[in-house]
């Protein structure tokens, strides 16, 4: 028994080996794509298949891909896109949008609530009636506002999501619209 194990072990040896070799060659071209990447440049289709680790196009089976043509498409040919075609930079910069818009509204929010509280300390600090008046006034508005930037961001809000629902049924990647 001990003998068939060590047999085993021994046949074992090289394909382990073999595989931990190519685990560094893959180590190597990550690190030469994201050096490639880092730089800001655009990746060629021929570099891409540099770094490829499927099979070539150089191969007799493979069939040259005609590029599509930016005019055709409306997008690069190395920027990804998602099932309708809507890039990568579509869909963070209409994300970016959406969440600005959701925290614009909140800090608006803020500052109501906060000129109300103000508005509020003066009424009730305030002796003169004509005065009051004229608080109470700043008030109702302020009230109103506040409840119109609540409808507001509840929409800003739904929207977001409807956004990230559509961009998932559409099948943009999860780091595109986070």
């Amino acid at each position: 028994m001990r003998k068939c194990a060590a047999v085993l072990v021994m046949m074992l040896l090289p394909a382990i080996a073999v595989y931990s070799q190519s685990l560094a060659d893959l180590a190597n071209k990550e690190r030469e794509r994201r050096q490639a990447i880092s730089n800001d440049k655009v990746i060629t289709p021929d570099e891409v298949a540099k770094f490829s680790t499927g099979p070539s196009k150089s191969e007799p089976d493979a069939e040259p891909e005609e590029p599509a043509s930016k005019e055709e498409s409306g997008v690069t040919a190395v920027e990804p896109v998602d099932f309708q075609g809507r890039t990568e930079s579509y869909w963070r910069k209409t994300m970016a949008d959406a969440r600005k818009k959701v925290e614009d509204l909140e800090r608006e929010a803020n500052v109501i609530t906060l000129r109300i509280s103000d508005l509020q300390n003066k009424f009730y600090s305030e002796d003169n009636g004509f005065a009051r008046e004229g608080i109470q006034r700043e008030l109702q508005k302020s009230y109103y506002e506040q409840d119109k930037n609540k409808e507001e961001l509840a929409k800003a809000k739904e929207a977001l999501r409807d956004l990230q629902n559509e961009a998932r049924k559409s099948g943009a990647l999860p780091g595109w619209i986070e």
